[in-house]
């Protein structure tokens, strides 16, 4: 070696520094590195499917829907107003695709009221005539008999625990499965139910005595009330102040929704009553298309024909 030639100070040979050590050994080759336990999720991790913020069951904590459909969670579906002409005709799709059991339902509704209303349909007469008498008594006034009258209560009640068993098999349209006699009974609760209906009826009497504003805030505001009971599993005050809630946020499409659909009926009564075997499935219908669709409930995409207009939900469709 030349004696001009530079030496490496750390080489022991030259009587330079002890070059440093790492404390830790000499350096490993790069691998996978191997985890030493179970992860952790870190604080901005989220929690795994399933965990503590994941939201409830569609039906209600833990409880599945009186109707048996598949749909995705409760309001993981992004709610989305609705057009009119579209609500109308999904609802006219499910109805003639199970048009034969919409008609009996309405015909049993309508053998329902028929038979508990008879008794009155006597002392109604004797009132009129005693009225085209000039006879206005009190007593002629509540010429209508207690027992009668107690029948025709309790019609009305079984023909509203009719109409909130006819908004769950219209809900069950909406979800993909045709509903039938099997699942028409098939709800959640039946006292809650009843319930609901006799604090409609209260409210109905208590609006009626508000000079009848409180009958028409009672039917803009409450058409979702028995949704909200076999749907959601909530109780008869929170579903009737649910429905208000609801109908308030989305008032412009709900509102024009319900004068169509009275519009629709009107024309179903002056056809010999004929039409409304038609018009009272197409509403029950109708309505369930856009309760699901206010709040983010599953709805089954139609059999046959487009998709409805709006914002696809969440979850895969019913089939």
């Amino acid at each position: 070696m030349s004696e001009n030639t530079p030496q490496n100070p750390y080489e022991p040979s030259a009587g330079g520094p002890t070059p440093p050590q790492d404390p830790a050994g000499p350096a490993q080759p790069a691998g996978p590195a191997q985890p030493s336990g179970p992860a952790q999720p870190g604080p901005a991790q989220p929690p795994p499917y399933g965990g503590a913020t994941q939201p409830p069951a569609y039906g209600g904590a833990g409880q599945q829907p009186a109707y048996g459909g598949q749909g995705a969670a409760y309001g993981t579906q992004p709610s989305a107003p609705f057009a009119v002409g579209e609500a109308l005709g999904y609802g006219w799709k499910r109805f003639t695709g199970n048009w034969l059991f919409w008609v009996l339902f309405v015909l049993l509704s309508f053998a329902v009221s028929a038979i508990f209303n008879a008794g009155n349909f006597g002392d109604y007469q004797e009132i009129n005539q005693a009225a085209m008498r000039g006879d206005i008594s009190s007593s002629t006034a509540t010429g209508v008999s207690f027992g009668a009258s107690l029948l025709g209560l309790l019609g009305s009640l079984i023909n509203s625990v009719l109409g909130a068993l006819g908004i769950n098999a219209a809900l069950r349209e909406a979800s993909g499965h045709k509903a039938t006699w099997g699942t028409l009974f098939k709800v959640n609760s039946y006292p809650m139910i009843i319930l609901t209906a006799l604090l409609l009826l209260v409210a109905g009497f208590v609006g009626l005595l508000l000079c009848g504003l409180g009958l028409i805030a009672l039917a803009i505001f409450a058409p979702f009330t028995y949704h909200n009971v076999v749907d959601r599993n909530l109780n008869a005050w929170d579903a009737l102040t649910g429905s208000f809630r609801l109908v308030g946020k989305n008032f412009g499409s709900v509102f024009l929704l319900e004068l169509a659909l009275l519009g629709i009926n009107i024309v179903g009564a002056l056809v010999c009553l004929v039409g409304l075997f038609v018009t009272i499935p197409l509403s029950l219908l109708t309505l369930a298309f856009a309760f699901r669709r206010l709040t983010g409930g599953p709805v089954a995409a139609l059999d046959a024909g487009p998709a409805p207009a709006g914002p696809a939900p969440a979850g895969p469709a019913v089939a």
